[in-house]
């Protein structure tokens, strides 16, 4: 673990609704200095998170989504993560970031999916749970370099259209006409480079 580089660690953990894991964390979590942006249309469509502690970097970040960088960073002083859910079949999903917070030795940047309306009512009828157990370690694939997590695959992530499964509808039941499909992103500016982030996706509230 001390071999990793800091500034370029990253990890993603999925949290199931109810979990007791990270609770004492979470009572302790400091919360963190930073702003987001997000929007619905990256120009990738590949699910990846990625970490940013350069100028080069951050503007590499803002190429997936297909803008120019806002001319804010500030290397030494800012780091900054990119979520990409990657391809949904419609209208309506956008990443929902809930916290930025200091945990002991740790950034973690929370966050969850929304999805349309008729979906979130379907998966609360029927939730779905994923094995915690079966998030890759920190030191997993993916995590081999300097680079690590800059680039690479968002292991953990839910796959592209998983979360947007639901069950036929009951006859009679209004379907929702066929949109444009989306890529949803979120983009973190955190205001300290100190420690090392962690990404955790918030299955469901």
């Amino acid at each position: 673990m001390r071999n990793f580089p800091r500034r370029h660690f990253l990890s993603l953990c999925l949290i199931a609704p109810g979990a007791l894991a990270g609770i004492a964390d979470e009572a302790i979590a400091q919360t963190v200095d930073s702003r987001h942006w997000h929007g619905a249309m990256a120009a990738t469509r590949q699910p990846e998170h990625v970490v940013a502690a350069t100028p080069s970097e951050w503007r590499s970040l803002w190429s997936r989504v297909g803008i120019a960088p806002p001319e804010n960073f500030e290397q030494g002083r800012h780091n900054a993560v990119g979520i990409f859910l990657g391809r949904r079949a419609s209208e309506g999903y956008s990443i929902n970031i809930i916290s930025a917070n200091r945990r002991r030795d740790r950034i973690v940047v929370v966050f969850e999916e929304r999805m349309p309306a008729d979906i979130m009512t379907a998966q609360r009828t029927n939730p779905t749970t994923r094995p915690v157990s079966n998030v890759p370690g920190l030191a997993g694939p993916g995590f081999s370099g300097p680079s690590a997590g800059f680039g690479g695959p968002a292991a953990g992530f839910a796959a592209p259209g998983a979360a947007a499964t639901a069950p036929p509808p009951p006859p009679g039941a209004s379907v929702r006409p066929p949109s444009q499909p989306t890529s949803p992103w979120a983009i973190v500016l955190i205001n300290r480079v100190d420690l090392p982030v962690s990404v955790e996706q918030r299955l469901f509230r």
